[in-house]
């Protein structure tokens, strides 16, 4: 089992610097956080990542607009050729701190409700792989690509064929 990368994906921001004002940042991946991201995703490479991130609060609310670009290496779910896939998205995720979670009895779930967070820093990367795992197509597939023909496609099989030759 090869070591985690994960301590290259790191930058934490406290929540008390986020206020009204936007706060903005910019991730760009090198060699080592590219190779990192791969592993994290469990895809064949990335070849490049950069995030922009505005940052603002309200209380306890927490509301991060951004823009992701990612260029992936990733295998074709029907040829399992190697592949490219481009990503561009722009994104706006909300969070709430722990302040203001407090839920008394029972809720029901709301999926458009802000995530809660815990602690009091934020890892800006998490964000934005959050928001390309997000953005990344669940069966990336090679424009044109067609399953392998089955040779025995067309026979019809019984359960009952292994019983004909006991007679």
């Amino acid at each position: 089992m090869q070591p985690s990368n994960d301590h290259l994906l790191t930058r934490l921001v406290r929540l008390d610097e986020f206020g009204s004002e936007a706060y903005t940042a910019s991730l760009v991946a090198g060699e080592t956080e590219l190779k990192a991201i791969a592993e994290r995703l469990d895809i064949e490479n990335a070849k490049a990542f950069a995030a922009e991130l505005s940052i603002t609060r309200r209380d306890t609310l927490i509301r991060i607009e951004g823009s992701i670009r990612g260029d992936l290496g990733r295998t074709c779910v029907v040829s399992l050729e190697p592949m490219r896939e481009t990503i561009e998205e722009d994104f706006t995720a909300e969070y709430i701190t722990e302040a203001g979670d407090e839920r008394e009895g029972e809720f029901e779930a709301d999926l458009d409700a802000p995530e809660p967070l815990e602690g009091d820093t934020l890892n800006l990367w998490d964000v934005a792989l959050e928001q390309l795992v997000l953005s990344m197509s669940a069966h990336p597939r090679i424009e044109g690509a067609e399953a392998p023909k089955d040779p025995g496609a067309g026979a019809r099989i019984s359960p009952f064929d292994a019983l004909k030759g006991l007679t």
